[in-house]
């Protein structure tokens, strides 16, 4: 009937962190208004080196913490909460297309070219095909 393939397990790289995540968010959002972290920080009233770290995805800040930081961005909390989730799930989507992509690679590596009942197939150059078990 049909050939037993087996896959290889896919390496996954574990899941991005929501603190790495808000990070991004937060040191785009800085650096897209030209402002240096100590004057984000100051305004804040937290400092440099925690909003650094925050930045970094190394911290993960409380409520009070990100409130600050957000309204001395001129962000509503809201917003941060969505655009994190659109850079996850943006990410997520690149992930399972990438997982999709090897697995048809692998699929199309393991697929093989011996003939059934002895005799010798060549497929036309350039053709599309459709395989039947």
């Amino acid at each position: 009937m049909g050939e037993l393939v087996e896959f290889q397990p896919i390496r996954r790289r574990p899941k991005p962190l929501w603190r790495e995540a808000l990070g991004e968010v937060l040191r785009a959002e800085r650096l897209g208004q030209d402002r240096i972290l100590t004057e984000v920080a100051a305004e804040a009233g937290v400092s440099p080196q925690y909003l650094s770290e925050i930045e970094r995805g190394r911290k993960e800040p409380s409520s009070e913490i990100l409130g600050a930081v957000t309204e001395a961005l001129g962000l509503e909390l809201h917003d941060v909460v969505r655009r994190v989730g659109a850079g996850l799930e943006a990410r997520h989507a690149a992930e399972r297309r990438e997982t999709e992509r090897r697995e048809l690679v692998e699929l199309a590596r393991s697929v093989s070219p011996a003939p059934r009942g002895g005799a010798e197939f060549a497929p036309p150059q350039g053709g599309v095909y459709l395989l039947a078990a």
